[in-house]
């Protein structure tokens, strides 16, 4: 169960009209009048917590503040419900009830009815997120006897629905029949209320909870009729998290009853409207579940399609929670190098107040000096004396806060230089396991697929000369991935030497149009090595090869069967060759960004998968013998690399 937020807003994300927030701040900046000022800021916590917890809570903040100061007891109660509400949206839960338990003592003395509803109930949503679910019903039981009090409707159909929800997890653990009773009882009400005040959107999550208690229950047709009814209210108003929860119960439901075709239906749709919200999370789900019906319905090669698309979307939802943890590590680094900038500045200041105290110390010194001097003549011998050592005493102070400063400088330099070569550790670190976390993990997890597939015994010869060729495949990248990764660290950590010798270019590419005879038998290519003998070219033979295998590789993946690839000298520089294909193409951005380290892999004209990193390497080879690569291409049509050597 999600618990619902009770917040004097609309109940689903809105997107912040930027007149709005520019009038509100506006408002802030030019105003003298505090009250005018805090309810400003208020409004600008509420069209932000949805989407931007941070801000609202700098706002929010800001507003009880200044309404506190005022003496605005109710819209200081109103600001904090706002804070609490961002806390507990960020998972922030004891700031969230020590906000609400703040908020509720506020509206208590004013007897604020509406106001002590909407914190009862939001403690309660704390207390849940806690798994503290006596004191979380305990918290709704009191906002739902406040709303019946004001017969408050709105409220009462959440909470109702709140309660319902709770005791259908109880149901559903225990099946004691009193927990279902009381389910059916607050979610038919929650669901009357919300009849009458039309609130479709909120009522589709109360129509699937009846439809689960009913279905689980054993009134299955009608724990159906609820789910189908959940399922049209949520399309009629363009709920796609409504929608996709319908159709996954319904396809679950029907395939309990052996309803394999109606199963499948409701998990198509359900997949099609993932792929629409582009959700790697949802696609996942989607797709995981028409894996296993396909399994059920014994279309093995749709189940191992629809498997890799989930391995596929699994592994964006990995990357993108990697790329979150990077961008936090990114602002503890910066965090930390701000604190020793202050730290610095400290010192700094230290360093000049000592200075001023010691010239505050010269200054006395010096007036006594002049006054004995004035005064007592007799005593000139003995002054000069005291004088002198004084100075010797400021000079070796000097010396030392001079050597200060300096070993300061020094760890200054120190830390700088650390963190340049912390900084290019991270760069290699981080292209190294991207490289692996993404592109390695694929071909073995399909392997995996394709493997546990092959030893489920129910394939036919036909799907499993399929299975074996997608096995061969996968093993191929595999290896591929493996050689291009293990020769590109050599070369990063400075273990492989760069070895120029004579290179025929002509035998070269003989040895790699025989080691790719294959590939091209089966895709019917036809690959002609135009190079005259004689080419040669001082360079190192194994970077050269490695260059020109992968960029023959990605021809032959990226050209259609029955195609032409030549590899042939250019015309108008004699130290370059060209190899063409009449491919696919490529468009501009595609160009652009083909070098680039965060350029990911697409499948081949015939499916080939790719390790995603070829390219990139070959651009790292090619920098490392004085070699430049340029690319031209026409989208639909060709793609010609041209090789440039120094």
């Amino acid at each position: 169960m999600i618990p619902h937020f009770l917040v004097w807003i609309l109940p689903f994300l809105v997107p912040v009209q930027h007149s709005q927030t520019d009038s509100l701040k506006m408002i802030v900046a030019q105003t003298d009048n505090d009250s005018i000022k805090a309810s400003s800021l208020f409004n600008l916590s509420k069209l932000y917590y949805t989407f931007d917890q941070d801000t609202a809570i700098q706002y929010g903040k800001e507003a009880s503040l200044l309404a506190k100061k005022n003496g605005l007891q109710k819209l200081e109660a109103n600001s904090l419900n706002i804070l609490g509400v961002s806390y507990l949206i960020k998972a922030e839960y004891e700031n969230a009830l020590s906000t609400h338990l703040q908020a509720l003592g506020i509206r208590e003395s004013i007897q604020d009815t509406v106001g002590l509803i909407e914190t009862t109930m939001n403690l309660g949503n704390i207390y849940y997120h806690l798994q503290e679910l006596e004191k979380a019903v305990h918290q709704y039981e009191k906002s739902l006897k406040l709303a019946q009090l004001i017969q408050h409707e709105r409220a009462m159909s959440l909470l109702y629905n709140n309660l319902g929800s709770y005791f259908l997890d109880r149901w559903l653990s225990y099946k004691e029949t009193a927990d279902f009773n009381k389910a059916k009882e607050y979610l038919e009400n929650s669901k009357s209320i919300k009849e009458k005040l039309n609130d479709k959107r909120s009522l589709t999550n109360t129509l699937l909870q009846l439809g689960e208690l009913h279905y689980e229950s054993g009134e299955k047709s009608k724990g159906i009729q609820f789910l189908t009814e959940a399922l049209e209210i949520a399309e009629e108003m363009n709920n796609t998290e409504g929608r996709l929860s319908s159709l996954a119960t319904l396809s679950d439901y029907h395939r309990d009853n052996n309803s394999l075709p109606q199963s499948l239906d409701y998990a198509a749709q359900a997949y099609e409207l993932a792929q629409q919200t582009k959700s790697h999370y949802q696609i996942s789900i989607a797709a995981s579940k028409m894996a296993n019906l396909s399994v059920l319905n014994r279309e093995f090669e749709k189940a191992y399609e629809y498997q890799r698309i989930n391995e596929a979307s699994t592994d964006s939802i990995f990357n993108d929670s990697r790329q979150k943890i990077r961008a936090e590590l990114e602002i503890q680094y910066e965090s930390e190098k701000k604190e020793l900038e202050n730290q610095k500045l400290v010192k700094d200041q230290e360093l000049a107040e000592l200075a001023l105290t010691r010239k505050n110390e010269l200054l006395s010194i010096s007036v006594v000096v002049a006054i004995l001097l004035i005064g007592l003549v007799w005593y000139q011998r003995k002054t000069n004396l005291q004088l002198h050592t004084a100075h010797q005493e400021l000079k070796a102070i000097n010396s030392k806060v001079q050597s200060q400063y300096h070993q300061i400088q020094r760890q200054s330099e120190e830390l700088n230089s650390t963190n340049l070569r912390l900084k290019a550790a991270n760069n290699f670190r981080d292209k190294l396991f991207s490289i692996i976390s993404h592109d390695l993990r694929t071909p073995f997890s399909s392997l995996n697929t394709s493997l546990d597939l092959w030893h489920s015994g129910d394939l036919s010869q036909n799907e499993m000369d399929y299975i074996l060729s997608n096995i061969t495949s996968d093993a191929h990248a595999a290896s591929s991935l493996l050689s291009n990764l293990l020769t590109w660290a050599r070369t990063q950590m400075g273990s492989d030497e760069v070895n120029k010798t004579d290179v025929s270019l002509t035998n070269l590419i003989s040895e790699n149009l025989s080691l790719f005879a294959k590939q091209l038998e089966q895709k019917n290519l036809h690959m002609e090595n135009k190079i005259q003998n004689g080419f040669a070219i001082i360079t190192d033979k194994d970077r050269l090869n490695f260059i020109i295998r992968n960029i023959l590789s990605n021809c032959i993946k990226f050209t259609p069967p029955g195609g032409k690839i030549s590899i042939e000298a250019d015309t108008y520089d004699a130290k370059a060759i060209l190899i063409r294909d009449n491919g696919i193409g490529m468009n501009p951005a595609q160009v652009s960004s083909l070098f680039n380290k965060k350029q990911s892999s697409t499948n081949g004209t015939n499916g080939e998968q790719g390790t995603g990193i070829g390219l990139m390497l070959c651009k790292d080879f090619a920098d490392s013998i004085g070699a430049t690569i340029t690319v031209s291409s026409e989208e639909g049509k060709s793609t010609s690399f041209k090789i440039a050597f120094a």
